[in-house]
């Protein structure tokens, strides 16, 4: 893990297409994520969600490819 902070957009563009599991974040007023520190990235959710179960703390997960049409979320 590197403990560089990136904002989302940076985030997107270093791990395109990947899962994300972003600790020490940055939240909006409207609950949207703005920066944190990416822990583990991976094009496998089963790989984070394992990463994610063993963490203690307040974290996020962010897909970073596009959603499908239609689609606002990803749970």
């Amino acid at each position: 893990m590197s403990n560089e902070r990136m904002t989302l957009e940076e985030m997107t563009e270093k791990y395109p297409d990947q899962w994300l599991f972003i600790v020490d974040c940055e939240i909006s007023e409207n609950t949207e994520l703005l920066s944190g520190v990416v822990f583990a990235h991976s094009k496998s959710r089963d790989d984070i969600h394992e990463v994610s179960g063993n963490y203690e703390g307040s974290a996020a997960i962010h897909w970073t490819g596009e959603l499908p049409e239609g689609m606002r979320y990803l749970l």
